[in-house]
């Protein structure tokens, strides 16, 4: 070695102490090749780095020399015709990293070999998104040869089988060599290069084979986990981690690490490097209805679940523009979405686990902090902002690892409390059913109850024919009626409505019925028995209210009298005037206060003269059409209902009768009515 170009900071020619302390001293301590100065016209480095010395990598950063272009075109033969008018800059040491740009940038070092043998020395960037790399060997000849390889050539071009990049250079004995390397690329240039022996080499690139296979594994494992719970609890929460493991976890960080082209790929440059962007927008839309389902944002959050739901939107258009956009500028907007996404889902994901106290939100947090950290870190080197390290280079991938685990403990907690609510819901299930089964017997119980307050048989006395039709809403109605022989030509009759259905109405009707009967002494005034009820059931049953209408028929003398306690009318037909009057008299709810009075009505009759009795259920069945929709919303019924008696008055009562249940029939036949139907049929004949 010539004594006269060593480096300045390194030792002095004249002193053989210092040279034999600066050896041991990079043996023991650093591992570093011997260096001396370059007197190179081309390349300015003044450093050689004796190959012969090395050990393990070498990290180049800070023996290179480099500049930018942004002719693409360019080739070493300008560069070495130009001589020293270039200007090159050094790299302080610092791993290249100049985030997106469009220039080429150039890269120089020098190379010698000082032993007796060949050595092959292989110089290799580990940043595998690299699209196109120029090696030049400069031999001290002025000749010089050229090695291409990236992204966007087959992977048969590549010198050595690794997922970056690698140039593999054999120095002669006493040989120099000047290397230049041209990089260009549409995604980040970031340029990590170092120099290692063949074998030593190898033994790196088998090292990181094998971490990259405990990353893929730890993915793999997790994702067929998933798979395997999700088919076992059937929760759509897992299939849609799966899809995000899939795309991010795997397929994103197969081409993200170079994998796809050293695996799957290697003759398809140009599909592979589409994919990137693909799979990049694909990962940024998986994550969306993971995390809606993972903190159960719809019942959690709404706000931000319609907010989620209107940016997933973006990576779908995204995917869209790929074709028609550049790859540079998509990869560039996919940057800026996931650092934002990233912050944004760090917060839902706080506000969720900590604000709403939703258990399983935690680990997602914790998680997606971790990856957040990772990501960042890796997203602001791709982006120039940090510098390439250990760190930088890794941090991504070792927190999506993490990551995978600690979703494993959220999800497993997931599972927890899917399990605790279905036993809840079970042991619930069984309450309800036995109270059903309960409530049920009661209903049976209520059916037979109210069956037995209804008249079991109508009496028809002479001077008079009487028809009624009753029916219920549900298996126990809410209407009530009686009708009462009190000799050969007395007829007294109540009609009732009594709010609600089921059990509490049976009952209601049992204590109607009670009163009524124990009114019968006063059955020739209607209103005196209206009163006598009024004043039996008020206060006594949860303060309900009933509409009635009480009617006294003298079959003899032909008179009808008439009280009402807030029911419909009765329907008159005047045979001889062959008109239809209904009959109201006033009066207040039953149960609505103790002291009420209500005051009657007498008519006349005539021979042929029809009385009709109902519940306000008859009203609403004639709203409805054949097909049972309702042909009237603004309560026409009434109307509709008189119409129709107004055609059909002449019949015979039981003709009449047999009419209206019919119409009835057909209007309730695929709809239920919506209330209790009663309808009574006087004809005095």
């Amino acid at each position: 070695m010539d004594t006269k170009n060593t480096p300045r900071n390194c030792f002095q020619p004249s002193s053989i102490l210092k040279r034999i302390w600066f050896f041991g001293f990079s043996f023991l301590f650093f591992h570093l090749p011997i260096i001396a100065e370059s007197q190179s016209p081309v390349c300015p480095s003044q450093t050689i780095l004796e190959v012969n010395s090395l050990e393990g990598k070498l990290d180049l950063s800070p023996y290179l020399k480099y500049f930018s272009t942004n002719n693409s075109l360019l080739g070493i033969q300008p560069i070495i015709d130009s001589k020293k008018n270039l200007v090159f800059k050094d790299t302080n040491g610092v791993v290249p990293n100049f985030g997106n740009t469009e220039s080429d940038y150039w890269f120089c070092f020098h190379l010698s070999n000082n032993s007796a043998f060949v050595a092959n020395i292989i110089a290799f960037i580990k940043y595998p998104l690299l699209d196109e790399i120029d090696f030049y060997d400069l031999y001290s000849d002025d000749s010089w040869g050229k090695k291409s390889q990236g992204r966007l050539y087959p992977f048969s071009a590549r010198e050595v089988k690794y997922r970056g990049f690698g140039h593999l250079v054999s120095l002669s004995p006493g040989e120099t060599r000047t290397i230049f390397i041209r990089v260009g690329t549409q995604s980040s240039m970031s340029v990590p290069l170092y120099i290692a022996k063949e074998k030593d080499f190898y033994e790196f690139a088998m090292e990181d084979n094998i971490l990259q296979g405990i990353y893929f594994g730890i993915v793999g494992v997790m994702t067929l986990y998933n798979v395997f719970v999700f088919f076992l609890v059937k929760d759509k929460a897992y299939i849609y981690y799966v899809i995000y493991l899939v795309f991010s976890s795997t397929l994103f960080q197969l081409s993200l690490n170079g994998h796809l082209p050293f695996f799957f790929l290697q003759n398809h440059p140009y599909f592979v490097w589409n994919l990137h962007n693909i799979l990049y927008f694909i990962f940024l839309l998986t994550i969306f209805p993971m995390c809606i389902t993972m903190m159960n944002l719809k019942e959690n959050s709404p706000t931000a679940y319609k907010l989620f739901i209107y940016l997933m939107c973006f990576p779908v258009i995204c995917l869209l523009l790929l074709p028609f956009l550049s790859y540079r500028s998509m990869n560039e907007t996919g940057d800026i979405f996931s650092m934002f996404l990233a912050f944004l889902t760090l917060i839902v994901a706080y506000y969720v686990a900590f604000k709403k106290h939703y258990r399983p939100a935690r680990f997602f947090f914790l998680a997606f902090l971790v990856v957040i950290v990772g990501g960042i870190a890796s997203l602001l080197k791709y982006m120039g902002f940090l510098p390439v390290n250990v760190f930088t280079e890794n941090s991504f991938q070792i927190s999506m690892a993490i990551e995978v685990n600690l979703m494993a403990f959220g999800l497993g907690d997931r599972i927890s409390m899917v399990r605790k609510e279905k036993e809840r819901i079970q042991i619930k299930a069984e309450i309800d059913k036995q109270k059903l089964i309960a409530f049920q017997k009661e209903l049976v119980l209520a059916q037979k109850l109210q069956e037995s307050t209804l008249p079991q048989q109508i009496p028809e006395p002479d001077g008079i024919r009487i028809k009624a039709g009753y029916i219920p809403a549900s298996l126990v109605g809410g209407d009530f009626y009686d009708i009462a022989n009190l000799g050969n030509s007395e007829i007294s009759c109540l009609i009732a409505d009594v709010t609600g259905h089921g059990v509490p109405a049976a009952i209601e009707a049992a204590m109607l019925k009670i009163a009524y009967t124990s009114s019968t002494q006063f059955a020739s005034s209607p209103g005196k028995i209206l009163e006598r009820i009024n004043q039996s059931l008020v206060g006594n049953y949860k303060n309900q209210f009933l509409t009635a209408s009480a009617i006294y028929l003298d079959l003899n003398q032909k008179l009808l009298k008439v009280a009402n306690a807030g029911h419909p009318p009765l329907y008159w037909f005047k045979c001889k005037e062959k008109i239809i009057l209904p009959i109201r008299p006033k009066g207040k709810l039953i149960g609505f206060s103790k002291e009420l009075i209500y005051p009657e009505e007498v008519y006349e009759l005539s021979i042929g003269d029809k009385i009709l009795l109902f519940t306000d259920g008859l009203w609403e069945t004639w709203e409805r059409d054949e097909k049972g929709n309702k042909s009237f919303a603004d309560g026409s019924g009434e109307k509709e209902l008189l119409k129709w008696l107004q055609e059909k008055w002449g019949e015979p009562v039981t003709n009449l009768y047999q009419m209206m249940e019919d119409h009835i029939r057909t209007r309730i036949k695929t709809t239920s009515p919506e209330d209790d139907i009663t309808f009574i049929l006087f004809e005095i004949v």
